[in-house]
């Protein structure tokens, strides 16, 4: 059987023990283990892995940060375990890339869940899968949406980072290009959106369930 390379970020030293525990009962996963984002990324080791297991709750660079910076690469599998359950950070962390978000106390069925999304699906708590139904049972806007519906991908990725707070230099290194280019996405975005500031610009996203 093909060996697969795991990645772990979690500072809990005692949840990373059982953590460690459960998968090194498969012979076939390779494990690498750091206690925070930050010794992730100097470690150098931040390259191609099967799969990346992550906290959100990190000390310094929270977990959502590794995800925006790790998944600007699409064909990367990332799963997060943790104990937070606020919207906020259930949605940040899907809607940056992760396949998965499973309960601190769901060890149990972790081979089966890491199988699933190495095998391409997605993996979410039963909890968390009613309270992703529940935001899509939300009242719909009734105003016209004409002007999201043509961003491209690239333009609502940008506008999900503005509304989380990043600024456009920011956005120029996480995706590798320069602060001019960001600078001219945005402008894109102001006419597509037909607004002219960035406050008009947030309360349109708001307004179209983009956050």
């Amino acid at each position: 059987m093909k060996s697969i390379s795991i990645g772990i970020i979690e500072d809990n030293i005692d949840f990373l023990q059982s953590l460690c525990g459960v998968l090194k009962q498969n012979s076939h996963l390779n494990l690498v283990t750091w206690n925070s984002a930050e010794d992730f990324w100097a470690s150098g080791q931040s390259r191609e892995w099967d799969l990346l297991i992550l906290d959100i709750g990190l000390p310094g660079m929270s977990g959502i940060d590794v995800l925006k910076t790790y998944h600007t690469v699409e064909s990367r599998k990332s799963l997060v375990i943790s104990a937070l359950q606020t919207d906020d950070a259930i949605f940040s962390a899907l809607r940056n890339g992760a396949s998965g978000y499973i309960w601190k106390s769901e060890l149990d069925s972790l081979p089966e869940t890491i199988q699933t999304i190495l095998e391409g699906g997605s993996v979410i708590s039963p909890s968390i899968a009613a309270k992703v139904l529940l935001s899509f049972r939300k009242p719909q806007t009734t105003s016209d949406p004409s002007g999201v519906e043509v961003l491209t991908p690239r333009e609502r990725q940008i506008l999900e980072l503005i509304v989380e707070g990043d600024n456009p230099s920011q956005i120029a290194s996480l995706f590798g290009t320069t602060v001019g280019t960001v600078r001219q996405q945005i402008k894109a975005i102001y006419k597509k959106l037909q607004v002219n500031t960035r406050v008009q610009m947030l309360k349109k996203a708001r307004q179209f369930g983009i956050f």
